[in-house]
């Protein structure tokens, strides 16, 4: 699809005069209607997500974003306008981070009190308003850390029959302080539970030092540095697609080969010049790779 709105594009350079090219290209471009859904999850918070609404004869995807952004993020804002102009039904919720009606995305110094099983929870909602809707194949497509954290954590806590793949673009290990994280307990003692519900300042991803949260907060996303992840890659019960950028700086050494060596059966695909972000015209290549993955599923 993509490719073809190149194509349409160099004509349009060659004929400005054609009307009836420029009219193709505005119909071929054009996509789905977004609505946006409000929805009341079972922790009793509102949140939010935009839903396009596709062919039935294809899979659906639930995009989730990176981490503290919304569904209007990049690149799964653009990922979710290009699949849905290809006719493919999107469904892109904004994680509430424990934060009623969050429209925004969240600062690091913001008091965070969610953890990643908080955010496994709503990947758990948010597919089953996907199947609840009549749809049988889905295909969840997350990004970065903990778009990808939070559906592998999901998967490994017990997958829905509908999940016919996953794809993982751009996923990375939660970056962390190491020399913080080793003078903090592994967990809460039980017995001083307050303990795990004092604000306090840390390292977590780009928040350097600022990440301000509560100690079991902190430590639900910590844990997922590259071991876990790739503990997690292991024991997926779906097969894996991981699409990475060959110019992506964020990823640690020999992740591909740490990723292969784990799960043999997981597929990875390069987007050529690619940063972590698919910035550029690589965001068309990043869709072009996501349709030709979810073209090789059969659907109901």
């Amino acid at each position: 699809m993509n490719m073809l709105i190149k194509e349409l594009a160099g004509l349009l350079i060659n004929f400005r005069s054609g009307s009836a090219v420029l009219s193709c290209i505005i119909f071929l471009s054009l996509p789905a209607l977004a609505e946006t859904i409000e929805a009341k999850l079972p922790s009793g918070i509102t949140s939010y997500a935009e839903f396009r609404q596709g062919t039935s004869s294809q899979p659906a995807v639930l995009s989730l974003h990176g981490f503290l952004q919304t569904h209007h993020s990049q690149p799964m804002n653009s990922l979710a306008s290009n699949l849905a102009a290809a006719g493919y039904t999107v469904l892109s919720p904004t994680m509430s981070l424990g934060v009623n009606r969050r429209k925004q995305s969240m600062a690091c110094e913001a008091a965070h009190t969610h953890t990643m099983d908080d955010e496994a929870g709503e990947v758990a909602f948010w597919i089953n308003w996907l199947s609840g809707r009549g749809y049988k194949d889905i295909v969840p497509v997350g990004f970065s850390s903990t778009g990808n954290i939070s559906l592998l954590q999901y998967n490994i806590q017990g997958s829905h029959p509908s999940i016919k793949k996953m794809i993982l673009t751009s996923i990375n290990p939660v970056h962390i302080n190491h020399t913080e994280h080793s003078k903090l307990p592994a967990n809460i003692n039980r017995k001083a539970p307050s303990q795990g519900r004092k604000i306090a300042r840390y390292s977590v991803g780009y928040c350097k030092n600022n990440f301000s949260a509560t100690l079991n907060t902190y430590l639900s996303y910590s844990s997922f540095i590259d071991g876990k992840i790739l503990d997690l890659i292991s024991h997926a019960t779906v097969p894996l697609e991981i699409i990475l950028g060959s110019a992506d700086t964020v990823l640690p050494a020999n992740w591909q080969a740490e990723i292969i060596a784990r799960n043999p059966r997981a597929r990875i695909t390069i987007v050529n010049k690619a940063d972590h972000f698919f910035q550029g015209t690589t965001e068309l290549d990043l869709a072009d790779s996501v349709e030709s993955i979810l073209k090789t599923i059969a659907t109901h």
